[in-house]
């Protein structure tokens, strides 16, 4: 009779660990699957699939910026790049921040005052103190590091804190050299609005067109046809405004919408190889429909010092 017992408790048992181990591990594939959901690629800013951006607001919040870009332009060169110095701070700030979430250690307050230098001096034509706060600011790191940080990961950390530098404040203080020129503010308009169609008119036709990515293993959702449409949008605008407002002429315009449709999706890249980097999908949320301040000027990054870098080319 006991063993009987036994026998069916056993049985029983057995029993309900095969009904839960199934249960476990169904549980365990949707935790699995959940993950990777999360884990879905960044969405482009000229992908086949918007991926839940909020076109609408993204759309609003790019017209509110333009309208504020042109009227401090039309205020004064000074009263923009005093604007320009906030965001690409913002920017520089939001990357430290991503780097130390990602389990890195820079030195954000060395970084940001020495993108605030640079940007200063060279706005006020002193290009050559630049060279001079890079080389201060890269001294001072391991002093940092030796006072106020762990020393574990000393290279890579003081590496992240000059990246952030060069990336960023130094790449950006090209505005300021277009600004400081007479017709400053007319060529800074001609080479934003040239980006800012470029993003566009990819976003649209990778949307509606979409079918080659053009760097799956970076940005999945950047196609070619795509590529293709914000190229021929940036070149049909800077042959309409760069004799309108700025020095070039038709061939001139031709060659630099050109060069930004090359320079413009490579900045955009970059950005999607460090947000991989980090495991991150925005740098922030500042601005609505657009993420951090850093996603909204990646690829103006490197088409300011492309238009000024043509300019000296044509001699102009």
């Amino acid at each position: 009779m006991n063993r009987s017992t036994g026998r069916r408790r056993k049985a029983s048992g057995s029993s309900s660990l095969r009904r839960r181990v199934p249960g476990h591990l169904g549980r365990s594939t949707r935790r699995e699957g959940g993950a990777s959901r999360d884990r879905r690629p960044n969405t482009g800013r000229d992908g086949t699939k918007p991926g839940g951006r909020n076109v609408k607001v993204a759309i609003l919040s790019g017209v509110g910026l333009a309208g504020l870009v042109g009227g401090l332009l039309y205020i004064g060169t000074t009263a923009f790049f005093g604007f320009a110095l906030v965001v690409i701070m913002l920017a520089q700030a939001e990357f430290y921040r991503a780097a130390r979430r990602a389990g890195h250690h820079p030195a954000p307050a060395l970084g940001l005052v020495a993108g605030v230098l640079i940007l200063m001096e060279v706005f006020t034509n002193d290009q050559s103190a630049a060279a001079l706060v890079l080389f201060a600011t890269l001294a001072c790191s391991f002093l940092w590091y030796m006072g106020f940080e762990s020393r574990h990961n000393l290279l890579i950390n003081v590496g992240i804190t000059m990246f952030g530098i060069v990336y960023i404040p130094l790449l950006g203080s090209f505005v300021g050299l277009l600004l400081s020129r007479p017709d400053g503010a007319e060529v800074t308009i001609v080479t934003l609005a040239a980006v800012a169609v470029y993003d566009i008119c990819a976003y649209a036709g990778g949307s509606m067109f979409g079918r080659r990515p053009m760097a799956p293993s970076i940005s999945p959702n950047k196609t070619w046809e795509g590529a293709l449409m914000g190229t021929v949008g940036t070149v049909v605008v800077i042959l309409a405004l760069g004799p309108l407002l700025g020095p070039w002429n038709l061939g001139q315009a031709a060659i630099l919408g050109a060069l930004i449709s090359v320079v413009a999706p490579v900045g955009d890249l970059v950005e999607s190889m460090i947000k991989r980097d980090f495991g991150i999908k925005d740098m922030g949320s500042i601005l609505p429909g657009h993420g951090g301040a850093l996603d909204r000027i990646d690829a103006m990054l490197v088409a300011v010092p492309t238009s000024y870098l043509c300019l000296g080319l044509f001699g102009l």
